[in-house]
């Protein structure tokens, strides 16, 4: 009888290793695998007037849950690598990047991201750069009352945008929040009146304005690939034309 007690029990203890084992098994197979499906990357044709001169650049922006903060690039359709890097006053690692501002426009085509995630994922995803452009809107008219604390700007209408951008910036804009943006005006509006107030618009505190400090205000008009929904944050952008103009504050 002990005998067969002994046989039983070892019996129960295969069974039961077999089980956990299995049970283990199915436990990983159940962690879902991250794919990064939802890494993006977004070429765009920036157009600027710059002294009266037309320039372009490429600029690029890509972001994916958990994206890293380095080690991303993009690729261009002639085999020029951009870098690009983390939006400092931004949450998260969204990247950005661009090239060199020249009269000659970017090369079209297919621009290939790279891009690293914190788990040691790289990913690639596309972007098509067409050879689209839209007229710059020139500001035309512009005041900063002191007195009430108050801006107003006029810029001209630009024909096939989809929506005017208009924001106020430090100088060197490249990597520091703006102060003020509006990212989605009406393309039947071409005048806008900003309070210095803190309300609507305003991203950064008015009080971190320097009297006699030089300011950019910035007009963009900007057009989404065709087919997608026009938003101020898309990922979508085919092209943007800005201007921009200094006053002292």
């Amino acid at each position: 009888m002990k005998k067969i007690i002994n046989i039983k029990t070892i019996v129960m203890l295969l069974a039961i290793t077999v089980t956990l084992n299995s049970c283990k098994k199915d436990n990983n197979d159940d962690v879902p695998q991250n794919n990064h499906d939802d890494a993006w990357g977004d070429v765009i044709l920036k157009k600027m007037s710059m002294m009266g001169t037309i320039k372009y650049l490429p600029v690029f922006f890509a972001d994916g849950v958990d994206i890293a903060a380095t080690g991303n690039s993009v690729t261009g359709p002639d085999g020029t690598v951009y870098d690009l890097h983390d939006i400092p006053w931004m949450q998260g690692n969204k990247q950005t990047g661009g090239g060199t501002p020249s009269t000659t426009k970017p090369q079209a085509g297919t621009y290939t991201f790279h891009l690293k995630f914190t788990d040691g994922t790289t990913v690639d995803v596309t972007d098509e750069l067409e050879n689209t452009e839209i007229d710059v809107p020139m500001i035309t008219a512009f005041n900063y009352d002191q007195a009430s604390q108050t801006i107003h700007i006029e810029w001209t209408p630009v024909a096939n945008a989809d929506l005017y951008c208009v924001k106020i910036t430090e100088l060197d804009m490249a990597n520091t929040k703006p102060f003020f943006k509006l990212p989605q005006l009406p393309t039947n509006s071409n005048t806008l009146d900003i309070n210095i107030d803190g309300s609507n618009g305003w991203m950064r505190p008015t009080s971190e304005l320097q009297s006699g400090t030089e300011y950019y205000i910035v007009v963009a008009a900007k057009k989404v690939e065709q087919g997608k929904p026009v938003s101020g944050m898309s990922s979508d952008f085919q092209t943007s034309s800005c201007n921009k103009l200094k006053f002292t504050y």
